[in-house]
C-alpha cells in the first residue's frame, strides 16, 4: 500500500493469526513493544519510499482478554496470571480502558493517529482516552470508528446521535469514519429494489431512475453508467490509434 502511495494505512495490535472483527470476541494482543515495530517500519517504509503516508494505530485493548506474551513489562500489570491451552495470557477484567489509555500513550510517538476500538457509542468514553492522550500528547490526532456494528438508536437518543460527532470533533477526533457504510447502503438498497420489482416490476426501478435524476443537481453522476466506466476514455483511445 505504501509503494503505491497511499495516503494512510491503519495497524492493529492483534495477533494477526487469530485476527477478529473489532465487535467479536477472542481477541488476542501481541505485545506493546511488538506493535511499536510494526509501527516503526510502516514509518520507516513511508519515509524510504519518498511517500507522505498517514499511520493510524489502532488498539483493541478495550474488548481483548487475550494477549500473546508477558514479555513487555508495559503489559504485566494487566496479566491475571492464568494462562490458555494455547498459551494466551489472560488479562484481568474491568480494565479496558486503562490498558486502551496506557497503550495509546506508548504508541502515540510512533503514530500520525491514535484509534481505540470501542464496544459502544460513548462519548464519556472517548473523553476520558482523549484527556489521559492530550494530557501527555497535546494536540495529537485521534480516530473513531463510528461503526455500523453498534445498535445506535438502542444505545442513543436521537439527539445524542446528532451531536455525537461534533462533540467527538472538540475532543480530538479528527478522523470519523464509518467502516461499512457502503456495504449496508448497497445491500439494503438492492433488498428494497429487487423486493419492490417483485411486486411492481419496471415501476419500482424507475422510482429508482427517477430518484438518480434528481440527485444530479446535487452532484450525482452515476446516472450515466457507461461514463461511470470510463468508456469515453476508451473511445477516445481508440479513436487515436484508428
Amino acid at each position: 500500500y505504501i509503494e503505491a502511495g497511499v495516503g494512510g494505512v491503519h495497524f492493529e495490535d492483534q495477533l494477526a493469526s487469530e485476527k477478529k472483527c473489532g465487535h467479536m470476541g477472542g481477541k488476542v494482543l501481541i505485545p506493546t513493544a511488538a506493535h511499536i515495530r510494526n509501527l516503526s517500519a510502516a514509518r520507516l517504509a513511508a519515509d524510504v519510499s519518498g511517500v507522505a503516508t498517514l499511520i493510524m494505530c489502532r488498539t483493541d485493548a478495550d474488548s481483548a482478554q487475550l494477549l500473546t506474551s508477558d514479555v513487555d513489562e508495559r503489559d504485566r500489570p494487566f496479566i491475571s496470571g492464568e494462562r490458555t491451552a494455547e498459551g494466551f495470557y489472560r488479562l484481568r477484567e474491568g480494565e479496558g480502558m486503562a490498558r486502551c489509555i496506557a497503550r495509546g500513550l506508548a504508541y502515540a510517538p510512533h503514530a500520525d493517529l491514535l484509534w481505540m476500538e470501542t464496544s459502544r457509542p460513548n462519548l464519556e468514553q472517548a473523553r476520558v482516552f482523549a484527556e489521559a492522550i492530550h494530557r501527555e500528547f497535546p494536540g495529537k490526532l485521534l480516530s473513531y470508528n463510528c461503526s455500523p456494528s453498534f445498535n445506535w438508536r438502542a444505545n442513543l437518543d436521537e439527539a445524542d446521535i446528532a451531536r455525537f460527532q461534533l462533540e467527538l470533533g472538540a475532543m480530538g477526533y479528527k478522523f470519523q469514519f464509518v467502516t461499512l457504510a457502503g456495504f449496508h447502503s448497497l445491500n439494503h438498497g438492492m433488498f428494497e429494489l429487487a423486493r419492490d420489482y417483485g411486486n411492481r416490476g419496471m415501476a419500482a426501478y424507475s422510482e429508482l431512475q427517477q430518484a438518480e435524476f434528481d440527485s444530479e443537481s446535487a452532484g450525482y453522476t452515476a446516472t450515466r453508467h457507461q461514463r461511470e466506466a470510463g468508456t469515453s476514455y476508451f473511445d477516445a483511445v481508440s479513436l487515436a490509434i484508428s
